[in-house]
């Protein structure tokens, strides 16, 4: 699935215009990369669980 489908799959099902659902997008990953970065795990409802992991040492 590319970005513009996500996009227009969150609009449809929030009766939203596609910028919002962009925003609300950004959002989540925003919210994602910043509670991983931070060692802790996220859970998502029909997903599961996303845990952050130790980057290896180059």
């Amino acid at each position: 699935m590319t970005t513009p489908e996500l996009l227009d799959r969150i609009a449809a099902a929030t009766g939203q215009p596609p910028a919002v659902a962009a925003d609300q997008l950004d959002q989540l990953v925003t919210r994602l990369v910043t509670t991983l970065r931070q060692r802790k795990q996220v859970k998502v409802r029909g997903l599961g669980v996303i845990r952050p992991t130790r980057e290896e040492s180059e």
